[in-house]
């Protein structure tokens, strides 16, 4: 059986280190931007997925604590109970 080695990047919340989405699929790309793209557009939709702070940082929408809440909302996206959603400024 042939192998061979495989290098990606994973994406981990620099909040509380996690690398899992909220569908347990852990997010990964051939290259550092590839991997943020995938993990804050969710494939496209800016207004699911995590949050690349203006400092930053990947913050993960799997927790709902009060930092992870003030990140999402800094970036202008709101988490509630049934969604999370995006404000644009205008």
């Amino acid at each position: 059986m042939a192998t061979r080695p495989v290098a990606c990047f994973v994406a981990v919340c620099d909040l509380c280190g996690t690398s899992e989405t909220n569908q347990g699929y852990t997010p990964h790309g051939a290259t550092e931007q590839a991997v943020i793209d995938i993990v804050t557009e969710k494939w496209g939709d800016p207004t699911c997925g995590w949050t690349h702070t203006w400092d930053g940082r990947l913050v993960c929408n799997t927790e709902d604590d009060e930092a992870h809440t003030t990140a999402h909302e800094e970036a202008g996206k709101t988490i509630s109970s049934c969604a999370m959603t995006v404000t644009f400024p205008r």
